[in-house]
């Protein structure tokens, strides 16, 4: 077993706790054609999450990801918002999935 698949794994399991400190139910996906890592809902929101880790905080090492997820946006063949959080040294970095690529979330500081 790879050190990449340990890390990624234990960026699967960071954001599980996350999502459950926000109230968010999970289901987490499997197998080896899947389009998400985790399914979350809650009462107002459904989401679809890609889970990705990297040396980086740069989303283009996960360019095959967004350009797989796009279209299925595009098409509205996915119930609800459909994000990627990459997980690298400086912490994590999450992106909306949108039509025609990702873009940013910035975090609302407090």
């Amino acid at each position: 077993m790879s050190s990449e698949t340990k890390a990624r794994r234990c960026a699967i399991w960071f954001a599980i706790s996350e999502l459950k400190s926000r109230g968010y139910l999970i289901d987490r996906c499997c197998g080896k054609d899947r389009i998400f890592d985790l399914i979350a809902w809650n009462r107002e929101h459904v989401l679809g999450l890609i889970i990705r880790t990297a040396r980086t905080p740069d989303i283009r090492t996960c360019h095959d990801d967004v350009t797989k997820t796009s279209p299925l946006v595009l098409d509205r063949m996915v119930p609800g918002k459909t994000e990627l959080w990459l997980y690298h040294p400086g912490g994590k970095s999450r992106y909306s999935i949108l039509p025609g690529g990702a873009i940013a979330i910035r975090e609302a500081r407090v």
